[in-house]
């Protein structure tokens, strides 16, 4: 699917953001396009605290070669979050207690959490796609549509 293709309301998951930092990346062109969709008027793009918090360990962290230092990935984390017409969603206990049970009815378990909070969220706001490099990690949510841009 292109960038031009999406409309609507649309949370961006956190490897995207990642990749829209990493000038080297094959993927950051394309990352790119997906928030510049924020400019326009058919659609609306967000993401959450946790996107954030989750960039911080994946830029300082083995998987990026070289890592960044901290004050680097800070300044990229301060840089996404500043996008204007980009909307940074605030976690609640609310979303907290339909991720669980997003958990207990699909048996998920460990890291797959974070994947489920996500989504509750995305129920919560009414948010019905999602694009992220891990589209099967949000198969079969009712209501989520998962979009993988570099497929």
């Amino acid at each position: 699917m292109r960038a031009d293709d999406l409309i609507g309301r649309i949370l961006v998951d956190t490897n995207v953001l990642i990749y829209a930092t990493l000038t080297g990346d094959p993927r950051h062109d394309i990352s790119r396009e997906i928030l510049a969709l924020r400019h326009r008027q058919d659609v609306e793009l967000f993401i959450s605290v946790q996107n954030l918090a989750e960039m911080y360990p994946n830029l300082t962290g083995p998987k990026n070669q070289p890592p960044d230092s901290p004050a680097i990935a800070r300044e990229k984390i301060l840089s996404i979050s500043g996008l204007r017409g980009l909307t940074v969603l605030p976690l609640t206990l609310e979303t907290t207690r339909h991720a669980l049970n997003l958990c207990v009815d699909g048996s998920m378990t460990r890291q797959n959490y974070f994947d489920r909070q996500l989504a509750a969220l995305m129920i919560r706001e009414n948010i019905p796609v999602i694009i992220t490099e891990n589209a099967s990690d949000f198969f079969g949510i009712p209501g989520i549509k998962p979009i993988n841009p570099f497929e």
